[in-house]
């Protein structure tokens, strides 16, 4: 298998360091001199052990951004560097050696600064448990130990790298003797318990002195670097001729053996192992045409989380520790690559990306990955614990250049859309071939594998902004065949947007007018129920290109649309009676449809607006078909559209009839008293109402009966205005009469009138 095979290669080069050193060196003791006490004597005493700890801080411990004290997890007393200095005749000499001799051992040839970071205490029973170094200085990138000469027994510094592990004692045998250690800062260590006496230790920071250092030499990789080759080459062609197996990954991806930051993350800081197959993968990856990158695998879990033990504990315990609780059911996970680094180390504009298992190379060290951070929160109101776990590691990820289109598709519509267009108006400006034919491909990659599904998302507002900036990159490159794949795709699964329908027609220039016929059908019988809107422009978008002759051929697409309008319940079985409410059309799409029929098919116009006045309840004269003929007018140039001419006129003469109404105000105090509740208190507020000497009305009762009285009035449209009084118990309803009905009917009629004219004017211009 290709991702063993590549695996196996690159796990058998020689490293050209470790990731831990050890030593011992004699040396002159130095002259040791801490704030507030003066210079300390060596080997260590234990007076001046009392002295050092009283002058010290307990030493904290990092927790993801945060810095904590728990003696609980370490135990230690520290002294920082400012109040610490070192000096002597053979000292600096000494610092040095032990310098070259580490960085040596780590696999590092250039300059490297040691830089001092704390002097720690370790008392009998001090300790560290497991744990990172943070980067502490920029160009970091390990810790060097140095053992002062101290009588103590344990402390044994224990370092962790993947599967291997070392056990280090530090104790010093002599006392002209100092026993350093330097290990990667992303190594896991721990300090075991001292179990008598107290060391002395300086901490010293390991920093590049070159930020931008060179990979460290390394050995002769160039048989490796061969048989990587021709690996690589075989997958390459196999791609690209399609003969691979559909299991082949279009990238792979080798986790690299050490953690980076992201400041670190750069091919230029890469440690032992990890610099020895980035150098074998750098060589081959050029010569077998293929773009190799250094990224970030993360994977972010998120679920439940269950207290040890089961059953009922009390949420509210101050005492709940993370070690209390265990990982439950894994609810949402994401899994990206992302902060792509060049080989040159210039920036990459890459989208994060989705990985496969299979693409691991090998496979199964997807599954070896560790969680750098897990989290518990505790159970809160209704909701249960929880947990949140993240997984990081760097990685090399290498695929064929040919294909990096294709990936950029892996990544999805939204991050790959933005390619496109940057493509497509590269072509807009330079009209390089080459560019337009990688935005063509890139363009059939999205048609292919997201447009479908994100089309099928009717109420999606992604949908929406996906599709229209996919609509502008078609403009702009005037693909016939792009065109024509994404109208099939419309009219397979409809359209939904209005601002679609817009977009459609105007890239639709090219095709044949045959198949924008046959397209339009298909998407509106698809999507006329749920959008008629959409539909409702699309046909009149496209009336307003056409010749009559052509537009007759839209009858089909016009006669889907008609049958979804809302109405009668027949049409749809399938809905609850109640459901047949929420379908009401608006004035401005039955303006939209009545034209484009009209335009199409005199007849089916016709049938159409005779279907609308059947249903009086769902076309409302005043809110639906007055508002659209006012509409129509505005946009209409033919005066021979016949249920256009029809619904005017049915307008104006509605109009005619209510403006020839008396409209007078109310010469007493009678109102309108028709109440639908028949309770008594109703019926006292109706001989109110048709009372025409009775301008006020006190109704004193409780709460309840006050609340009805307000609701009949507000449900029944009253002529009343009122408050509560709370002059004594129980309170009273004041309602006072007023001329809101007349007020409303002088508003209508005004309206009423510029409407007429309106509509008169467009009928004398029409005659």
């Amino acid at each position: 298998m290709l991702t063993k095979q590549l695996a196996n290669l690159l796990q058998n080069l020689q490293s050209p360091g470790d990731f831990y050193s050890k030593g011992t060196i004699e040396i002159f003791p130095p002259c040791l001199e801490v704030n507030k006490i003066g210079r300390v004597s060596l080997p260590l005493l234990p007076a001046q052990a009392e002295q050092l700890i009283n002058v010290a801080d307990q030493a904290p411990y990092g927790k993801g951004y945060e810095t904590l004290i728990d003696t609980e997890v370490r135990k230690t007393w520290q002294i920082d560097a400012s109040k610490v200095s070192l000096s002597g005749k053979y000292w600096q000499k000494n610092l040095t050696d032990i310098v070259s001799q580490v960085t040596s051992d780590l696999g590092v040839s250039d300059e490297v600064s040691a830089d001092l970071y704390k002097l720690l205490v370790y008392d009998k029973g001090n300790f560290f448990l497991p744990h990172r170094d943070t980067e502490k200085a920029e160009g970091m990138f390990a810790t060097l130990i140095i053992v002062l000469p101290s009588v103590y027994r344990g402390g044994e510094l224990v370092i962790r790298h993947q599967q291997d592990e070392v056990k280090l004692d530090l104790c010093c045998q002599e006392s002209t003797e100092i026993v350093f250690a330097a290990f990667y800062a992303d190594c896991v260590h721990e300090v075991l318990p001292i179990t008598d006496g107290c060391r002395l230790t300086l901490v010293y920071n390991l920093i590049r002195t070159n930020k931008k250092m060179p990979i460290p030499t390394l050995p002769d990789y160039q048989q490796v670097q061969q048989e990587m080759t021709a690996l690589l080459n075989i997958w390459v062609k196999d791609l690209e001729q399609r003969t691979a197996e559909e299991t082949t990954p279009k990238k792979l991806i080798y986790l690299l053996k050490h953690a980076y930051s992201i400041a670190e993350l750069n091919f230029d800081t890469l440690k032992n192992e990890d610099a020895a197959s980035a150098e074998v993968l750098i060589t081959a990856a050029k010569q077998a045409g293929c773009d190799l990158y250094l990224a970030l695998v993360s994977v972010e879990e998120s679920g439940s989380a269950e207290h040890i033990g089961g059953g009922y504990y009390n949420r509210w315990h101050d005492d709940e520790d993370e070690d209390d609780f265990e990982i439950g059911e894994v609810f949402d996970r994401y899994e990206t690559i992302s902060e792509w680094r060049s080989i040159d180390g210039s920036q990459v504009t890459l989208p994060k990306l989705p990985f496969k298992e299979g693409e691991f190379c090998p496979p199964e060290a997807f599954e070896q990955m560790e969680p750098e951070d897990i989290e518990f929160q505790e159970a809160t109101g209704n909701a249960g614990a929880s947990f949140e776990r993240m997984y990081h590691c760097a990685a090399l990820v290498i695929w064929p250049k040919a294909l990096h289109l294709a990936i950029i598709n892996q990544a999805g519509l939204s991050a790959a859309l933005p390619v496109l267009k940057d493509l497509c108006q590269q072509w807009t400006h330079n009209k390089n071939e080459a560019t337009k034919k990688e935005a063509q491909t890139l363009a059939t990659y999205l048609l292919r594998d997201w447009l479908p599904q994100y089309c099928a998302k009717s109420n999606s507002y992604s949908r929406n902004e996906y599709t229209l900036q996919f609509l502008q990159c078609l403009s702009m490159l005037a693909n016939i065949e792009l065109i024509k794949s994404f109208w099939l795709i419309i009219s397979e699964k409809g359209i939904y947007q209005k601002e679609d329908s817009v977009a459609l027609t105007q890239v639709s220039k090219l095709l044949s007018w045959s198949d924008l016929v046959s397209y339009t059908t298909n998407a509106i019988t698809v999507s006329a129920v749920k959008s008629p809107e959409a539909c409702a422009i699309l046909l009149m978008e496209l009336c307003n290109k056409k010749l009559p002759d052509q537009r007759q051929q839209l009858k089909a697409a016009a006669q889907a649309l008609f049958l979804s309008l809302p109405g009668d319940i027949a049409r749809f079985p399938e809905l609850k009676p109640w459901e047949h409410t929420r379908k009401i059309l608006t004035a401005s799409i039955i303006a939209d449809m009545l034209v484009s029929f009209s335009l199409i098919d005199t007849d089916l116009a016709e049938k159409t607006l005779d279907y609308m006045l059947a249903w009086p309840t769902m076309y409302d004269i005043d809110s639906i078909l007055l508002p659209a003929s006012l509409k129509i007018q505005a946009i209409i140039t033919d005066n021979e559209l016949s249920a256009i001419v029809r619904l005017r006129h049915i307008i104006i003469a509605h109009l005619q009839k209510r403006l020839a109404k008396n409209l007078t105000p109310p010469a007493d105090w009678r109102r309108d008293g028709s109440i639908t509740c028949s309770c008594k208190d109703c019926s006292e507020l109706s001989q109110f109402l048709n009372d025409p000497e009775q301008k006020q009305w006190a109704f004193k009762a409780a709460e309840a009966r006050r609340k009805h009285i307000q609701q009949s009035i507000k449900g029944n449209q009253c002529d009343l205005d009122f408050m509560t009084e709370k002059k004594s118990r129980p309170y009273s309803l004041v309602c006072t009469k007023n001329q809101a009905s007349y007020e409303r009917r002088v508003d209508l009629s005004k309206s009423d009138e510029k409407s007429l004219a309106c509509l008169i004017k467009h009928n004398e211009w029409q005659l």
